[in-house]
């Protein structure tokens, strides 16, 4: 993750400690609740959020992989 998305999450309340879950439900919730504007046109936060649950699911991929 790059530094604005490590900025974010830590504005959330987590940090690098925070099990991948508990951030992916995290950030998923301040989506659905603040990444959008009244069009349904995605925000800046928006962006950042789907980048942070992007990563997590390259990540989840690539710990699958490794199975």
């Amino acid at each position: 993750m790059n530094e604005r998305q490590i900025l974010f999450i830590k504005s959330l309340g987590l940090n690098n400690e925070t099990p991948l879950d508990v951030i992916e439900n995290r950030v998923s919730e301040y989506l659905e609740k603040y990444g959008f504007d009244e069009n349904y046109n995605i925000t800046g936060e928006g962006e950042i959020c789907e980048s942070i649950l992007d990563c997590i699911c390259d990540i989840e991929e690539m710990n699958n992989g490794k199975k």
